[in-house]
């Protein structure tokens, strides 16, 4: 795909609005293995210290955070009002912060998003267009392997594994491995998709969280058994432990002074007995093993699983990726919504747990031993129910939101309801069929008689479609995938036309790609009727941040305003790790390359929708 002048940082000057010469102490650091990652805040941090006689350390280790769900706007709102002993105020003022880096797609998924970080690439590119995929009368992971099988802590297991066959482009860890080959890469998630870009397709482990089986797992694709270091912490028993707790509030006085509805708003869901308010005690829970994860255990699990790799004797010997992907930031936000009291507890509690873990880095590796790249894989939304309650959108009180948020009140599109809609219509212009296979978030899927359709046949079949969708209040447009350019264009035009195109790959038996409107989303189904959920062009869901540190790599205490690709996560990462980038990051720039500050960028920000 052409760039043009694009690079990692894209258009209008690059603007560091601040920049700190100093940095808070480090205090003692805890033990490396907390277990559960504790939820205290942490101590205030401060200068980084230089060893008197450090080890001798040429090999880089690099953390790469993604923290699902984090919308920029959240992160420019609330990042500032949490403590300030936290772990993202120590990456701020360790590093540099882009508070607006925009994902070059429409269809703003998990897989995607991840896809998108780890390789530079679109999904057109990367032929990950969707979180999932048909797969006989229903959808599956669109990572599922049926060539492949889990494997856990207790051994190989019968259910399908997942890998990265559908993957086109190479990734950061697939260079590192490249040229690299004694390198170590580990990639922990709660989800596949959360852990698998990170990993590669040659990681040394890549693990996440299974239900089914309470633990966390991985595939034949990357091994035949399973990570010693991460049979304890990865089992089922310790899930168990973890959940033991119920999520209670930290600090009401703070919630209550900075979430904008009550708890208990309408239109949050309670995940299977889960509850709608505090305390949330997962043992109430019809499936525990699933709904702790929207919760900040989740994240802890992962966190823990993360500090335990970090005993492997090679961390600071060879060059060293650790992809941790936290995604109960994205199950809350589902859940709840982003106003909610649960989504501001969370962030907090994630805050803290961050503090810790960077703390067991600095006990590991001495705190300019390791560099930190964050970024999210796409934003969310606001809960429908929360349009004319007092105080609840901000926003709509000022005029042109530069996040294009909606301050109407949108809603839920139901991809069963939609699709018995369009069904009919589809009945109506061609006969009975069935045409219509299914629809996975966005796509709308043909059967093989819908696939085969003559020309005129098929036109006949998406006026048909395109006319029943304008009558449904949350439906924008439909759009016809083999009409796409062969070209898109570069990630510079960010009208709609060009993230759609750069949205939908060719050969992946797509058909139709569905487009809500502003304020509404596909029901994600963990508890149809209730939650929100992301997916959209618009910023609120395509603008993330990036926050960066790495001690004499990167520029401490600044704060980038300007927007940004995507791609500046990726280049950031090859940059530390001292690799060459895959082939769909050439050309883009990092915040570690002393070129990057002051450079020229090529966005002008869209107006609203």
């Amino acid at each position: 795909m052409g760039r043009g002048k694009v690079g990692a940082l894209v258009a209008l000057g690059l603007v560091v609005v601040a920049c700190a010469t100093s940095l808070p102490p480090v205090g003692e650091p805890p033990p490396l293995l907390p277990d559960p990652i504790p939820s205290a805040s942490v101590a205030p941090v401060g200068p980084l210290e230089q060893p008197e006689q450090p080890e001798a350390r040429p090999a880089p280790v690099v953390v790469a955070l993604v923290v699902d769900q984090l919308a920029a706007w959240v992160a420019q709102e609330r990042w500032p009002e949490l403590p300030k002993g936290g772990g993202f105020a120590r990456l701020r003022a360790e590093g540099t912060w882009v508070v607006d880096a925009r994902h070059p797609h429409a269809a703003t998924d998990t897989a995607p998003g991840h896809a998108m970080l780890f390789t530079g690439a679109a999904p057109a590119d990367s032929g990950i267009f969707a979180n999932e995929a048909p797969e006989g009368a229903g959808r599956a992971s669109i990572l599922r392997d049926g060539r492949t099988r889990l494997v856990g802590a207790q051994g190989a297991l019968e259910g399908a594994g997942s890998s990265l066959a559908r993957l086109r482009v190479a990734t950061v860890a697939d260079r590192l491995k490249e040229q690299h080959p004694e390198s170590l890469v580990v990639g922990v998630s709660l989800k596949d998709r959360g852990a698998l870009f990170g990993c590669g397709r040659s990681a040394d482990a890549c693990l996440w969280f299974d239900p089914g089986t309470d633990g966390f797992v991985t595939s034949t694709a990357f091994a035949r058994g399973y990570p010693a270091w991460a049979r304890e912490v990865g089992s089922p028993g310790a899930t168990a432990r973890a959940r033991e707790k119920p999520w209670t509030v930290q600090d009401e006085g703070w919630l209550r002074a900075h979430a904008t509805t009550p708890d208990d708003q309408p239109g949050e869901g309670d995940w299977g007995g889960l509850g709608r308010v505090f305390p949330h005690v997962f043992s109430n829970a019809k499936q525990a093993s699933s709904a702790f994860r929207a919760s900040p255990v989740g994240d802890e699990r992962v966190l823990t699983l993360a500090a335990a790799a970090l005993q492997d004797p090679r961390v600071g010997k060879v060059p060293t990726l650790l992809a941790v992907s936290l995604s109960s930031n994205d199950y809350v936000g589902h859940i709840f919504g982003p106003e909610s009291w649960e989504s501001w507890e969370n962030l907090r509690r994630l805050d803290g747990a961050l503090g810790v873990f960077f703390k067991a880095l600095d006990l590991r590796l001495g705190p300019t031993g390791y560099a930190v790249v964050l970024s999210a894989d796409h934003g969310v939304t606001a809960l429908p129910e929360t349009h004319g309650v007092a105080g609840a959108r901000p926003w709509c009180k000022q005029p042109g939101d530069r996040w294009q948020r909606s301050c109407v009140q949108g809603g839920r599109l139901s991809m069963e309801g939609l699709r018995g809609t369009l069904e009919e219509a589809a009945a109506r212009a061609l006969g009975r069929g069935p045409w219509l296979a299914g629809l996975a978030d966005p796509y709308l899927f043909l059967t093989p008689a819908g696939r085969d359709l003559k020309p005129e046949r098929r036109r006949l079949l998406l006026d048909a479609l395109r006319k029943a969708a304008s009558k449904t209040p949350c439906v924008e447009r439909i759009e016809d995938v083999r009409a796409r350019p062969e070209v898109c264009p570069p990630f510079e035009d960010e009208s709609v036309d060009a993230l759609l195109c750069r949205s939908m790959p060719r050969g992946a038996d797509l058909e139709f790609y569905v487009l809500p409107r502003a304020g509404c989303f596909f029901d994600s189904d963990y508890v149809s009727g209730y939650g929100t959920s992301h997916g959209t062009p618009w910023l609120y869901d395509r603008a993330v941040p990036v926050l960066a540190r790495a001690p004499g790599r990167i520029a401490q205490g600044c704060k980038v305003d300007t927007p940004a690709s995507t791609s500046l996560f990726g280049a950031t990462l090859a940059a530390l790790l001292g690799i060459d980038p895959p082939p769909a990051l050439v050309g883009a720039r990092s915040l570690a390359s002393p070129a990057a500050l002051g450079s020229a960028l090529d966005f002008v920000p869209p107006s609203p929708p």
